[in-house]
């Protein structure tokens, strides 16, 4: 059955390019209504919930790719399939895609970030940019040499890409460093502006993420195990940023 899972969603990718994105960007403004309707206890279980979901799924995803089961015959059955089936004028898109996603670019950005905010001096959203995007990108390297997980090949030339395969380090990078960005715009831009530039940076994360698998430069459990662990590493940093947040404003008032 493998393989034909592998052959319809290789036969769908320009559907799925489409509609994972938008399914995402829906989901991020599920989460932040609910965050919004909550309690405090009520945003602590949440949070603890998403981290507990996020790793659970990364170390589901660890376990299936050691044991090298139906998740691995899956992997190598879907990139197969898509190199016999993607278009060239697909590829090009998606090579300018995943440039997003680059180490270099997403370095640059998260850099930005930080002095943007100490310029502005606020020093506790650039220690929580600065630690966020670091220790995401430092676990990201420790997780694949850990694993150290061989590429899918591929030769068609829209992308090149070296080094170990799981989890995905565009994946793992976008992840921290847009979700960094969402939310700081949650906190920062005017309220206008955050449903539609936090849903629109989710899509773009997840974007990101297929480009890697219809690049056939990683299996897709590299790219779901990269969002996911990523994932569960920014819910916790943005966990501890908000209760520094709200214990500095106690601080104030009693002040």
């Amino acid at each position: 059955m493998t393989d034909v899972y592998a052959a319809w969603a290789a036969a769908h990718a320009l559907q799925l390019f489409v509609a994972l994105p938008l399914v995402a960007g829906a989901a991020s403004l599920l989460f932040m209504r609910w965050h919004g309707r909550l309690s405090a206890g009520g945003r602590t279980a949440l949070f603890a919930a998403t981290a507990l979901a996020a790793f659970g799924t990364f170390l589901a995803l660890a376990v299936a790719v050691d044991s090298r089961g139906t998740i691995v015959a899956f992997d190598s059955a879907l990139a197969d399939a898509l190199s016999m089936s993607m278009s060239t004028s697909m590829l090009w898109l998606l090579s300018w895609i995943t440039y997003l996603g680059d180490r270099n670019l997403l370095t640059v950005f998260s850099v930005l970030m930080t002095l943007g905010l100490l310029w502005r001096g606020m020093w506790q959203l650039a220690l929580f940019c600065a630690i966020t995007t670091g220790l995401g990108g430092a676990l990201n390297w420790l997780l694949k040499h850990t694993f150290e997980r061989v590429r899918p090949e591929h030769d068609h030339g829209y992308a090149m890409a070296s080094g170990w395969s799981f989890p995905s380090g565009h994946s793992s990078a976008a992840m921290a460093v847009y979700g960094t960005a969402c939310y700081l715009m949650w906190r920062l831009a005017p309220p206008a502006w955050r449903m539609p530039c936090v849903a629109g940076m989710t899509a773009l994360i997840v974007a990101i993420g297929l480009s890697r698998i219809l690049l056939q430069v990683h299996f897709a459990s590299d790219v779901v195990a990269g969002l996911a662990v990523s994932l569960g590493w920014l819910v916790l940093c943005v966990a501890a940023c908000e209760r520094l947040h709200m214990s500095g404003a106690a601080v104030q008032r009693v002040q």
